[in-house]
């Protein structure tokens, strides 16, 4: 059986599918180990959404995703922020019209992911579309960090003994002040190196609620919040941190300047000053006597149990009270408030009254600040019924024994009936 030879056009055609099958190669190597991002797609529904049909390393790499995770998928599942960020608008017009477009350097943010990107979108002969893209977050920062102005820096550097921060809009630290190794410890190299800061800084019961935080802080919020910092060296300090977003002279976001404080010494005073208060309740609270504090303007700041119990209310339902809205045994029906009587007249006062058969012994005395101004007043109730009857019981029994002595001579009937 005789072979034909190929004709020479037949051997050209071969010869150029051969050199494309080559160029595709050499392509799909180059762009495996590019670090350009490249992701092709798909147009489905009319376009209304694309689907990812390659997905190549450096695209990999910037959004810290595998290929495998998503061939297949929407790109609006995918990246949900694409709508926002402007990039959805350039793929529609670019799958419409064939005409590439370039996509301007802007912030790309969804919850899984922020970071500065530049895009060229054009349309393949098969009618997909190619997005090539880069990350340009370093650069962006290096740009911002170079249009912040000397005196902005100086009025944060110079003006405040707190640890100023500037944290980019993508969540990175660009720059710190001196007070930062002051109360962390880390040098101001090691915070500016921190790729999860402020995670690494805070003591871990305070971890997630400060990174929720942090993460609120990025995205614009302004606030302030409490949490343990564990410095380098290991101990574990009290700080508050206020923070607001920074926009340039144009409104673009700049990212977020915080300002951190160590309050340790404060919170320890407050400790302190917590532990104090529970001492006074508990020995208060623990005396007979009924004890009530009253504020300049006649109502209650504090009543012990005691109190409490006579009045008929709880303590949470007594403070805060007016002293003529709440009736206690011992005033009645005197009206005005012993303490009242002593914050008016600025004296120590010692009363003793009865009321339905019970007998008080009140003290009262103006409270007053450093100043010697009345702020206040203080008044102590002893139920001293039981005291007061013993000591007529007593007295009886001395007349009758001193009757049997005497014989009832200072009797005129000389005791007899």
């Amino acid at each position: 059986m005789d072979n034909k030879s190929d004709t020479p056009s037949e051997v050209l055609e071969q010869d150029a599918e051969q050199q494309l099958q080559v160029v595709r190669a050499e392509l799909d190597e180059l762009l495996s180990h590019a670090s350009t991002g490249v992701t092709i797609y798909r147009a489905v529904d009319d376009g209304r959404d694309f689907v990812i049909v390659d997905f190549n390393h450096g695209a990999e790499e910037i959004e810290r995703l595998s290929r495998t995770e998503v061939i297949g998928r929407s790109l609006l599942e995918v990246f949900p922020g694409v709508k926002e960020f402007g990039l959805f608008d350039v793929f529609q017009r670019v799958w419409r019209t064939g005409q590439p477009e370039h996509h301007p350097i802007s912030i790309y943010r969804d919850k899984r992911i922020t970071g500065w990107r530049r895009n060229y979108v054009c349309k393949l002969p098969n009618g997909l579309i190619m997005a090539v893209y880069s990350d340009v977050t370093l650069s962006k920062q290096s740009e911002m960090a170079s249009r912040m102005n000397e005196q902005r820096f100086r009025a944060i550097a110079n003006y405040t003994y707190d640890w100023e921060v500037w944290v980019g809009p993508t969540g990175r630290v660009l720059w710190t002040n001196p007070a930062a190794t002051r109360i962390s410890g880390y040098s101001i190299d090691e915070l500016l190196a921190m790729r999860d800061y402020p995670g690494p800084l805070v003591y871990e019961p305070d971890r997630e609620r400060l990174m929720r935080t942090f993460y609120s802080a990025v995205e614009g919020s302004t606030g302030s919040e409490q949490f343990r910092i564990k410095t380098k060296d290991g101990q574990v300090l009290w700080a508050e941190m206020s923070w607001l977003p920074i926009y340039d002279e144009k409104g673009n976001p700049l990212g977020h300047r915080e300002s951190i404080r160590d309050v340790t010494a404060r919170k320890l005073a407050e400790r302190a000053a917590e532990l104090a208060e529970q001492e006074k309740e508990a020995i208060l609270d623990s005396m007979e006597e009924r004890i009530l504090h009253l504020d300049a303007d006649t109502s209650i700041l504090w009543a012990n149990r005691a109190a409490c119990d006579e009045i008929g209310l709880a303590r949470e339902q007594v403070i805060g009270r007016l002293c003529e809205e709440v009736h206690a045994d011992w005033h009645e029906p005197w009206g005005v408030w012993p303490a009242v009587e002593a914050m008016e007249t600025g004296r120590h006062i010692e009363v003793e009254r009865t009321s339905d058969d019970r007998t008080w012994f009140i003290q009262a005395a103006p409270v007053r600040d450093r100043h010697g101004d009345t702020i206040g007043g203080v008044e102590i109730a002893l139920d001293v019924t039981r005291y007061k009857r013993t000591e007529e019981a007593l007295h009886e029994l001395r007349q009758e024994y001193h009757d049997l002595e005497t014989g009832g001579e200072d009797d005129p009937d000389g005791g007899r009936g």
